[in-house]
């Protein structure tokens, strides 16, 4: 059964899920009747049951293998990161386990262009515009790109496996030939592991694998543990992980022998996701989920009626948020916000419209905006937005309502005090984003320890750097507000100076993670019952516009 808590999440997630899946459904039902039923075909091959596993499993059989087939979601990053994850961990495992990566989103003709780039002999806009990205495939380019950045870092060869004629041919001629040059790769790269990274209704029984098989087979190559498939977000398996409490952020599942599936976001993310690229392509904008929109400052006009409408999806965030911390309609005014969205963050000053703002404060907050994707201005209520992924508006909908019913602003009159209400901030927008999307990851207290442990006596630069600094920054101050909370909790005492006036990048982002880490604790403890859910509402309506109140909240989050 689970907590009460628990419940109330089931059924938001639910809610959540059938919104965005007839969503995205109504956008496809002018679908192709061929490809229906190629996803009907993969959706059927998929076991009904499955056992828990383990990364370790996972990757042992992917080992074992001369091919890995990756199942992907193609607009959901968390998708794509599943795959990356995976790379990064067979290379952890052994430095001289060699790779080759075969991709779907560039067709095999354009593999002179594809290798320029991984030599570094063009850049980005020359390879898309060389290959037709845009027109030929179209899905977001910067959720592709980490992966091929992480080749070319690691000398990961590339290889372009999708048919010449890409769209236009049916979908068992790109299995034949998909399969034909993943096996030229597993001859040409003899000790090779050949992963493949292709939608995942390519990977039903009857589609890709089986093609594979009749290719080895074809040219005397053994066929028998060939290859290991892995999918990504199976809905039916996130929904009954859900009715089995596993409130684990990644989960990894064995479906069959050799074929296994992993969970890192809930459903609706993923049909939203699609919903969100579609409606935007319908349109003739790719914007800052496809291509365009990199290179052309003007390709994504987020106020014309033609455009996807991020203000009607932010506002649906906020309801369902408002919905599951119990608050009745008309309790606040929710379309009392404003959105802003620049790729590049060139925010004017004036939107933000602070009352008494200084112009290190708006730096900051365009610089937040630039970095982590999104910034929400309080006190004007102005979400600064630079990334647009459900993340992003789910941390901003959460502080948006926080403000609207705490009349929370995010600046004090000290430099203690700025940085405590960064941490409230901070920890609210966790809460909220964990609430909608119960697998975002969050660092721990461990993996702070642990990263300054493992890099202790090495000499870092740039971001490295900043990031050793951070952690060391978190563990001093939970030390520090550990001894306070034995002493007085409802007291203030002055943080130790070097916690929060560290430059200022710095300061923003101990602030942030110092957030995060008592959100995911309040959240991690009402979801299993330990403590009451009322917390969550308190929080979110405890007025907080003096220090003195501030303080208090940060402690109260921290005894949880």
């Amino acid at each position: 059964m689970g907590t009460p808590a628990l419940e109330q999440l089931r059924e938001l997630q639910h809610a959540l899920y059938e919104r965005a899946y007839k969503e995205a459904h109504s956008l496809v039902a002018g679908s192709s009747r061929s490809i229906l039923a190629y996803s009907a075909k993969f959706e059927a091959s998929l076991p009904d049951e499955f056992e828990s596993s383990t990364q370790n499993e996972m990757l042992e059989s992917i080992r074992r293998k001369s091919i890995l087939l990756y199942g992907d979601f193609h607009t959901l990053k968390q998708s794509q990161r599943g795959l990356l994850r995976i790379l990064r961990a067979l290379l952890q495992r052994s430095k001289t386990f060699p790779l080759v990566l075969a991709v779907e989103m560039f067709r095999a003709k354009d593999q002179r262009y594809l290798d320029a780039y991984m030599k570094g002999e063009i850049d980005d806009e020359t390879l898309l515009e060389k290959t037709n990205y845009a027109r030929d495939w179209g899905f977001p380019w910067p959720n592709f790109r980490m992966i091929i950045e992480f080749c070319v870092q690691n000398s990961i060869p590339v290889v372009a496996v999708n048919s010449d004629g890409a769209g236009r041919d049916n979908l068992t001629t790109r299995d034949r030939f998909a399969a034909s040059l993943v096996v030229d790769a597993v001859e040409r790269y003899a000790d090779h592991l050949v992963v493949c990274l292709i939608g995942e209704y390519h990977l039903a029984d009857t589609h890709l694998p089986r093609a594979i098989h009749r290719e080895l087979a074809r040219r005397d190559m053994p066929i028998h543990n060939a290859l290991t498939r892995v999918v990504a977000n199976v809905d039916r398996y996130y929904f009954k992980l859900q009715s089995m409490a596993s409130l684990q952020s990644t989960e990894y599942l064995k479906l069959r022998r050799d074929f296994f599936c992993i969970v890192n976001s809930p459903p609706w993310m993923k049909w939203q996701s699609y919903a969100i690229w579609e409606e935007m392509r319908s349109a003739g904008e790719t914007g800052a989920l496809g291509v365009a929109a990199i290179f052309d400052d003007d390709a994504f006009d987020v106020y014309t009626e033609e455009s996807f409408d991020i203000d009607y999806q932010f506002l649906g965030l906020t309801r369902h948020l408002a919905t599951f911390l119990g608050l009745r309609e008309g309790k606040i005014d929710l379309n009392e916000f404003n959105i802003r969205y620049s790729i590049d963050g060139d925010f004017g000053k004036d939107v933000i419209r602070l009352r008494t703002p200084t112009s290190r404060d708006l730096d900051g907050m365009i610089e937040r905006a630039s970095l982590d994707g999104v910034y929400f201005a309080s006190e004007s209520r102005t979400v600064l937005l630079t990334s647009l992924s459900i993340n992003n508006l789910a941390e901003a909908a959460g502080q948006f309502l926080h403000s609207a019913l705490s009349g929370f602003v995010d600046f004090g009159g000290s430099e203690a005090e700025t940085f405590y209400r960064k941490v409230l901030k901070s920890a609210v927008g966790m809460i909220a984003s964990k609430i909608l999307n119960p697998r975002r990851k969050a660092s721990s207290l461990a993996d702070h320890r642990r990263f300054v442990q493992k890099l202790a006596r090495r000499r870092l630069l740039g971001h490295a750097a900043t990031r050793r600094e951070v952690a060391k920054a978190v563990i001093r101050h939970h030390e520090w507000l550990a001894s306070v909370i034995t002493d007085d909790a409802g007291r203030f005492v002055r943080a130790p100076r070097s916690v929060y006036t560290l430059d200022r990048r710095t300061n923003w982002e101990v602030s942030q993670a110092v957030g995060y880490l008592l959100g995911q604790a309040l959240y991690t403890k009402v979801l299993s019952n330990k403590v009451p859910s009322e917390k969550i509402r308190r929080l979110f309506m405890a007025r907080a516009n003096d220090f003195p109140s501030v303080w208090r909240l940060v402690c109260e989050l921290y005894q949880l």
